[in-house]
């Protein structure tokens, strides 16, 4: 009877396991592979373009997507060597997509994709969704960052880009800047929690000799608070 009763658990193990794996399958053969940048695609300028052409083919909503989570690792020559990011948009019917992005060309784990894109819906808006900025706009200060070549950082061999995507108080180590539409200033690190400048968006700038890894301090790691 123990017996019967051991194989039955585990007969029933294996079907969930399959179930979920099935689960797993559907939700990522069911989005798009859609590759956002090409390796040195950051030369072109034109990051705003292709984060439009990306947002139709996803079918993500206009100015309502908002991103989290925004991580990119450049080489010295600008090209990308990874980037990671999840996209939460609001659907119709009262659900959210969350999507997650991951491209790899040239990491330290060979065995990693080099271009993964899944989705799922969640029943609920998610607690961090009205904290977020829009997609829209993370790129479009990407790109005016970008061909102000505010990410070069000729001392390392990796620069990796870092965004929670959220309207905080910032406090990192480093130098501070802003950019107030297309104007970038520095500003001195005592007046980076001044009130003029909290609950804005920011993206850390952080250099590394390492595609995989990196640590944040006075030398490696510079801020810009985006108004």
């Amino acid at each position: 009877m123990a017996k019967n009763k051991a194989a039955e658990t585990i007969c029933w193990l294996a079907i969930l396991a399959l179930l979920i794996l099935s689960i797993v399958n559907v939700v990522y053969k069911g989005t798009k592979q859609t590759l956002l940048f090409t390796r040195d695609e950051l030369k072109s300028g034109e990051v705003s373009k292709s984060w439009e052409t990306f947002r139709k083919e996803q079918q993500l909503s206009q100015h309502k997507a908002k991103i989290e989570n925004f991580r990119l690792t450049l080489d010295r020559d600008q090209n990308i060597s990874s980037m990671r990011f999840t996209v939460i948009d609001p659907s119709d019917d009262n659900s959210y997509t969350m999507l997650d992005y991951s491209s790899c060309f040239s990491c330290e784990d060979k065995g990693e994709d080099r271009l993964t894109v899944t989705s799922d819906k969640v029943d609920r808006k998610p607690a961090q969704y009205d904290r977020l900025m829009t997609a829209d706009e993370f790129f479009s200060k990407v790109e005016i960052l970008n061909n102000q070549h505010f990410f070069t950082a000729s001392r390392y061999a990796y620069t990796h880009l870092y965004s929670t995507g959220e309207y905080e108080n910032t406090s990192y180590d480093g130098p501070y800047f802003v950019l107030e539409g297309t104007e970038l200033k520095q500003l001195q690190t005592s007046h980076s929690l001044d009130k003029d400048y909290r609950d804005y968006g920011s993206i850390q700038v952080i250099g590394s000799n390492s595609s995989g890894s990196y640590q944040t301090s006075e030398g490696t790691t510079k801020s810009v608070i985006i108004r």
